[in-house]
């Protein structure tokens, strides 16, 4: 049988990449330069920094103008500095409220509760004791409800975080939030910017394109 002698049985087939759409780019733009490039109000949720929890400030193309309900997060983390929200609790604000007036409709209280609940938060979080908390006055209690906000739904947290996708604390050295296929992933897992899903290996190509590329797959 005769074989081409530039072709060999085992070359792997070359992947082949569409040209991306303008919202790609804009993407693309966003993961490398932290901003947006509206240029009016950011009040839509086609805006980059709004789909990836964060606020917009002045080096984005909306300016000082911007409508972002992100940049007004200060209901839950205190007004000391502008926090941004880990990608699970942007996730879950997205669903919660439409701008940033509706914020203030969220039950601060509920939600401190929520996480305090669950099952896992005395053994992750042991400085936080439930039944102290309701010894406290509503000051001392909107104090500390907002620094356990800052440990564990902002986007500084150091080690924790609270997944409202499982109901638990998770390590952010073992787990992380895709903002692209909105669900808490294990730190084995990484999400291939070409197809556009998450893919299990982390030293691995994608098991559907075979890209081992994985450029933006620690941007989430």
């Amino acid at each position: 049988m005769w074989f081409d002698e530039d072709t060999s049985e085992d070359e792997e087939p070359k992947i082949k990449h569409t040209e991306k759409s303008e919202i790609e780019k804009e993407e693309d733009f966003y993961y490398t330069n932290k901003r947006c490039l509206c240029e009016e109000g950011c009040s839509t949720r086609s805006c980059p920094c709004f789909k990836h929890g964060s606020g917009c400030d002045s080096s984005c193309g909306c300016g000082e103008d911007s409508e972002n309900m992100f940049n007004h997060l200060e209901y839950f983390f205190g007004g000391d500095k502008k926090y941004a929200a880990h990608p699970c609790f942007a996730q879950w604000l997205m669903k919660k409220a439409k701008d940033a007036d509706a914020l203030q409709t969220i039950d601060r209280d509920k939600l401190r509760r929520r996480i305090m609940k669950c099952h896992n938060f005395k053994e992750q979080c042991e400085d936080y004791s439930y039944e102290e908390w309701k010894n406290k006055d509503e000051d001392e209690k909107l104090i500390d409800g907002q620094e356990l906000f800052r440990n564990l739904i902002s986007d500084d947290s150091e080690y924790l975080y609270y997944s409202f996708c499982r109901n638990e604390v998770c390590d952010k050295g073992s787990d992380w939030h895709c903002a692209e296929c909105r669900r808490c992933m294990d730190w084995r897992v990484w999400h291939c910017y070409y197809c556009n899903k998450c893919t299990y290996g982390a030293s691995l190509p994608c098991e559907r394109c075979g890209d081992v590329d994985g450029e933006f797959s620690d941007c989430y």
